[in-house]
């Protein structure tokens, strides 16, 4: 069960990155040109994974750019990963929708097509993971570090204020944007296993053994 949830996360988790793309299989893929659920122009796959992916996409009424990011639990065998990955979806979209802050990655749209696939519909960021600027650019200022971190803190004080912790923090999860002529605004991504405490109530998404 770990190697399905690992495949999914790794794959798609391409995220929202419109510079990070990463090589797709030949096959065609159908909703590549298609407008999705009547509202999304879908033109590139940014990722995937075993059991979806991530589109960039236009909001045609908008003419926004996007990621739409488009899970598929049909895909898995076992109805123990596919329950798991719809409540982690579900709860990243819970998360991420409570939250207001710049330096988190904004939600637009979340929902469920007729054919019960699971999408979310997020800014498209351009830029890197904090992952590949540690590789790139090590050994960091240390006050670039700072900048860094404080972006971070940020975001995550906003989501501590609304009872939401992330519990999934990793260079892989932040995104170093460019924005506003800086190549290292900060953006926190991933709430998928997210802690949202509710009335004294939390539920845990994760299982002993689990990636």
């Amino acid at each position: 069960m770990s190697d399905e949830v690992e495949n999914q996360d790794e794959g798609a988790e391409a995220e929202v990155r419109s510079g990070h793309s990463s090589p797709m299989h030949p096959a065609h893929d159908p909703l590549l040109g298609q407008t999705f659920v009547d509202k999304y122009a879908i033109n590139k796959k940014l990722g995937e994974g075993g059991f979806g992916a991530v589109y960039a996409a236009t909001q045609l009424v908008v003419d926004r750019p996007v990621a739409v990011k488009v899970l598929r639990p049909d895909r898995a065998s076992d109805p123990r990963v596919r329950d798991m990955l719809v409540k982690r979806f579900q709860r990243e979209a819970i998360a991420t929708s409570k939250l207001a802050h710049p330096n988190t990655v904004r939600l637009f749209d979340f929902g469920e097509t007729a054919e019960g696939e699971l999408f979310l519909v997020l800014e498209l960021l351009t830029g890197r993971e904090l992952s590949d600027a540690i590789r790139d650019d090590s050994p960091m200022h240390p006050a670039r570090v700072a900048r860094i971190a404080r972006g971070m803190c940020m975001s995550l004080a906003e989501a501590h204020g609304q009872k939401i912790i992330h519990r999934d923090l990793k260079p892989a999860n932040i995104f170093l944007c460019d924005f506003d002529g800086s190549a290292d605004f900060v953006k926190v991504m991933d709430f998928g296993i997210a802690r949202v405490q509710e009335v004294g109530q939390e539920q845990n998404l994760t299982q002993t053994g689990m990636t």
